[in-house]
C-alpha cells in the first residue's frame, strides 16, 4: 500500500509537468520555425520539434519523472511572447537585407576623388517662391569704357551700364513653363553717346502630351544694336541701327520606339532702326524690314541613349515689308534646306549635336542670283572635370545684302568658351569667335571678324557677385578700313 500510494502521488504530481512542456514544446517550435524560415528560406519544411525542459528529468528505469524537478520546471519556464518573437525576427530581416542592398550599391564617389564645395543647385541664387514659379531676379551695375577705331578714325566713350535680369520657371509635376528677360540701359559719361536700351525676353512651354509626345511653344523678343561686324552694318557709322527681332515657334516630338519624329514651325520678324554718321545725319534702314516662315521636320533613329543620327529638311519663305528695296529689287525668297547629322548625349560630361547638309535661298527678282552653301551647324558642351566647362559652336547662315546687285553671302561662324573654376570663389571665362563671310557669289571680296573675350567672376557670397571683362573685336575685308572695338568693365552683380 505505501509502493502504490507513492506511485500514485508521483503521477499526480508529475502529470502537470509533463502537459505544461509539452504545451510550451508547441508554443515555441512554430515561432523558432518562422523565424528561421524568415532567415532562410530552404528552411520552409523544418519541421515542428517538442524539447524538454532542461531541468525536468526522467528516470527510465520505472518511467515516472520526480515530483520536484516538474516543479522546478514549472517555476523556471515561461510561455514565450509571439509578438515579441515575431518583432525581433522582422527586425532581423530588415537589417539584413539594408546591409547586402548597401554591399551591393554603394555611393558613386566623384571622378577626382573630391569633395563638392559647391551649394545643392550650383551657382543658383536660391530664388523668391511665387506659388507654383520660382523668380530669380539679378540686377547689376557696371562701369565700362569702349574703344572704336575705323581707319585712321578714333573715338572713345565711357558708360554707367545698370542691368536687370530674371528667370520665373514652373514647378509643376507636368508640363513646364519658362520665362527668362534681361535688359540694360547704358547713361554716357564721356563720348558720344549711345544711351538707347538693349534687352531680350523668351518664353518656352512645354506641354507633356503623353508619355510618348510632347509639344514645345516658344515666343520672345529681343532688341539690339547691331554689331559693326555685321554684314549690313553701315561703314563710318557713329552709331548702328537698333534691330528689334520678334519670334514664335512650335514643335510636337513623337516618340515611336527606336525612332523619333519632329514637325515644327518657326516665325521671325526684323525691323531695323536708323543708323547715325559721323557728320550726325541719319540713315534710314526701313527697307531691310523682313519677316521669315519656316516648315521643318526631322526623323531620328536611336542607336543607343546616347546616340541618335538624324535626316531634317525645311521650307521657307522670306517677305519683306517693302516689296522694292531703295535700289529697286525684290529681295523676297524662297528658302531650301537639308541636312543629316547626329545627336549625342553621354550625361553631364559631353552632349551635343553636329550636322551638315545644303541650303539655297532662290529670290524673286531675276537680277539676283540664287544663295547656296554647303552648311555646317553643331554645338557640344564638355566638361572634362568638374570646375571645367567648354561649348564649341559651328553655324552657318544666309544673309541677305542690301547693295544694289549683290544677292548677299554666307556667313560660317565657329565659337569656343572655357569656364574655369580658379578656386571655390572665382572663376574665369575665356571665350573667342571667328565669322567668315564669303561674297564669292557677288564678286565682293570676303569679309573676317575676329572676337577674343575674358572675364573673372568672384563670389562673395551666393547673391553678391564681382565681375571684370574685356572683349576686342576686330573685322577686316579687302578695300575697307579695318575695324576694331575694345570694350572693358568692372561692376557687382545682386542675385535673389
Amino acid at each position: 500500500m505505501k509502493c502504490s500510494r507513492s506511485s500514485s502521488d508521483l503521477v499526480r504530481k508529475g502529470l502537470p509537468a509533463i502537459v505544461l512542456a509539452v504545451q510550451i514544446g508547441m508554443l515555441s517550435a512554430p515561432e523558432q520555425s518562422w523565424a528561421q524560415s524568415a532567415l532562410d528560406p530552404s528552411s520552409s519544411n523544418t519541421q515542428l520539434r517538442l524539447s524538454r525542459p532542461s531541468n525536468a528529468t526522467t528516470d527510465n528505469a520505472d518511467g515516472a519523472t520526480t515530483g520536484e524537478d516538474a516543479e522546478q520546471a514549472d517555476a523556471q519556464t515561461d510561455t514565450p511572447d509571439v509578438s515579441a518573437t515575431e518583432e525581433s525576427a522582422e527586425q532581423s530581416l530588415d537589417a539584413a537585407t539594408l546591409g547586402e542592398l548597401r554591399q551591393q550599391n554603394p555611393r558613386e564617389e566623384s571622378i577626382d576623388g573630391l569633395r563638392s564645395t559647391l551649394p545643392p543647385d550650383g551657382d543658383l541664387a536660391p530664388g523668391v517662391a511665387l506659388g507654383a514659379f520660382t523668380l530669380r531676379p539679378t540686377i547689376s551695375e557696371r562701369l565700362g569704357m569702349e574703344r572704336t577705331r575705323t581707319g585712321k578714325n578714333e573715338w572713345t566713350r565711357s558708360y554707367l551700364e545698370t542691368g536687370l535680369k530674371g528667370s520665373l520657371v514652373s514647378d509643376w509635376s507636368q508640363h513646364e513653363l519658362r520665362i527668362d528677360a534681361e535688359g540694360t540701359w547704358q547713361k554716357t559719361l564721356s563720348g558720344i553717346v549711345e544711351d538707347d536700351p538693349e534687352g531680350r525676353i523668351d518664353a518656352a512651354f512645354r506641354l507633356d502630351i503623353s508619355h510618348a509626345t510632347l509639344a514645345n511653344l516658344k515666343a520672345g523678343y529681343s532688341l539690339q544694336r547691331e554689331d559693326v561686324g555685321d554684314a549690313n552694318a553701315i561703314s563710318g557709322a557713329t552709331n548702328q541701327a537698333l534691330v528689334s527681332t520678334y519670334i514664335a515657334g512650335a514643335e510636337v516630338v513623337h516618340d515611336m520606339g527606336l525612332i523619333r519624329g519632329t514637325v515644327g514651325v518657326d516665325f521671325e520678324r526684323q525691323t531695323y532702326g536708323d543708323a547715325q554718321l559721323a557728320n550726325g545725319t541719319f540713315v534710314s534702314q526701313e527697307d531691310r524690314n523682313e519677316n521669315t516662315a519656316i516648315l521643318r521636320g526631322r526623323i531620328g533613329y536611336e542607336l543607343s541613349p546616347a546616340l541618335i543620327p538624324f535626316l531634317e529638311a525645311s521650307y521657307g519663305q522670306s517677305i519683306y515689308d517693302q516689296h522694292r528695296d531703295d535700289q529697286g529689287y525684290v529681295r523676297d525668297a524662297t528658302i531650301y534646306a537639308v541636312k543629316t547629322g547626329i545627336e549625342a548625349d553621354f550625361g553631364e560630361k559631353l552632349r551635343g549635336e553636329l550636322s551638315t547638309g545644303y541650303t539655297v535661298a532662290e529670290f524673286e527678282d531675276p537680277r539676283l542670283d540664287a544663295l547656296s552653301a554647303i552648311t555646317f551647324d553643331g554645338n557640344a558642351t564638355w566638361s572634362p572635370r568638374r570646375g571645367t566647362d567648354a561649348t564649341f559652336g559651328l553655324r552657318t547662315a544666309l544673309e541677305p545684302s542690301t547693295t544694289a546687285g549683290a544677292s548677299g553671302s554666307i556667313a560660317y561662324t565657329t565659337t569656343a568658351e572655357l569656364t574655369q573654376a580658379i578656386i571655390d570663389e572665382l572663376t574665369g571665362r575665356l571665350a573667342t569667335s571667328i565669322t567668315w563671310r564669303d561674297y564669292s557669289q557677288a564678286s565682293v571680296s570676303s569679309q573676317t571678324v575676329y572676337n577674343v573675350g575674358a572675364g573673372l567672376t568672384w563670389g562673395l557670397s551666393q547673391s553678391i557677385d564681382l565681375n571684370a571683362d574685356a572683349t576686342w573685336e576686330r573685322t577686316r575685308q579687302s578695300n575697307v578700313p579695318t575695324s576694331d572695338v575694345f570694350t572693358a568693365g568692372i561692376g557687382i552683380a545682386l542675385k535673389r
